[in-house]
Formats: structure tokens, C-alpha cells, sequence
């Protein structure tokens, strides 16, 4: 069984498989579920595993072991809360609430399944800084997602975050294995560009 939570503006689960992604799927033996910015996936299913592609923006793993359960969010701030931050007070509150969204759904998704807080292992990928970037997208949504898991007192084991590339990762929520790529080519840098465009469109001007 899998769980996907998507914030109003984004659309719901969309399963790829195309051209070298074809290769890894058949290596790794389990159906892909590709989880886009503000969505949260979450399945206990041995056969299927979640896939990302992640540039400033950040990926969050959550898996409980005594349970063999686990899910993926993808977190990223819109231009909206990134030009107030770290004052989100000043920004438009319906919006700091849908960019709060896929981190208190994943919690919350985890919790009410039973998994334990002093079970939750967490990671943490993406938060790619890159040359002309005078926003610091990368560092301000790191340092956003730290910051509120910090204040919830979970603990990352990991956080894979920062450098100049786009990652794509795959990970296994029963049993908590992630397999990190990095992705170097232009066309990649724009596709991801291109991705977060559109979901900054979406969240800004949805109900």
C-alpha cells in the first residue's frame, strides 16, 4: 500500500521510466514513483521504490527500521518565502503554510503509522548552490528544513546537500537503502530549472 500526499497546487503521482532510468529500474527490480516538489510519498511495498531529481530544492528520506517503512518530501521555498527569509513572518502566510506542507505531512504521514521519533532516521539530499545564484536557494532551503526538523527534535543521520550538481535518488522505504546519482549535463540543469519554474508558478498563484 502507498500514501501520496500532494500540496493543492501539484499534480498527483506520476510513474517514469525512459531511456537510462529504464536500465536502474530493471537493476534494482522495483517500479519507480517519482515524487515532484511539494509532494510527499510514502509505501511499504518491497516492490516499488522512490525516485527524485532534486537541484536547490531538498529531498527528505524518513524510515522507521522496526517497521520497515518509509517515505520521501520534497521541499522547496518559493520565490515568494525565499525573498524574506529567514523573516518568513513577512511573507504571504498562505504560502509559508504550502512550503511548510510536505515537511509537516512527512512527520505527520510517519507518526500515524507508528513509526517512533526516536525511530525516524532521516536524510537529507539536494540544496544545490551554483555559480549566479544571488537568491542562495540551495543554502535557504537547507538551512529551512534543518532548522524545522531541528525544532521537532528528529534526527539527521545524513544530509547529502550542497556542491554544484543535480542529484537523482532512489530510494527503498522497506528497507531504508538510498542510491544517490549526480547529474552533470546542461540538458539536466535545465529540466530541473524548468521543474522548480513551474512549481513556483503553481504555488503562487493556486487557492
Amino acid at each position: 500500500m502507498n500514501t501520496e500526499v500532494s500540496a493543492p497546487s501539484e499534480p498527483q503521482e506520476e510513474r517514469r521510466s525512459v531511456g537510462v532510468e529504464e536500465y536502474f529500474n530493471a537493476q534494482f527490480e522495483a517500479s519507480p514513483l517519482s515524487v515532484k516538489p511539494g509532494e510527499v510519498c510514502c509505501t511499504d511495498s518491497e516492490d516499488e521504490m522512490l525516485v527524485a531529481t532534486v537541484g536547490a530544492g531538498v529531498l527528505l528520506t524518513c524510515y522507521d527500521q522496526e517497521l520497515n517503512l518509509g517515505l520521501m518530501s520534497y521541499i522547496v521555498l518559493p520565490d515568494a518565502v525565499l525573498d524574506s527569509f529567514p523573516f518568513l513572518d513577512k511573507a504571504d502566510q498562505k504560502i509559508v503554510e504550502k512550503a511548510f506542507y510536505p515537511l509537516e505531512q512527512a512527520i505527520q504521514e510517519m507518526k500515524s503509522r507508528g513509526a517512533g521519533k526516536n525511530r525516524i532516521r532521516i536524510r537529507l539530499f539536494g540544496g544545490v548552490i551554483r555559480d549566479g545564484d544571488d537568491a542562495d536557494k540551495g543554502l535557504k532551503n537547507t538551512v529551512f528544513v534543518q532548522e524545522y526538523l531541528f525544532r521537532k527534535g528528529l534526527q539527521v543521520v545524513n544530509a547529502d546537500v550542497g556542491g554544484p550538481f543535480i542529484r537523482r535518488v532512489h530510494f527503498f522505504p522497506t528497507t531504508g537503502r538510498a542510491v544517490r546519482r549526480l547529474l552533470k549535463r546542461q540538458d539536466d540543469f535545465k529540466a530541473m530549472e524548468q521543474l522548480e519554474r513551474d512549481f513556483n508558478q503553481n504555488i503562487t498563484t493556486s487557492d
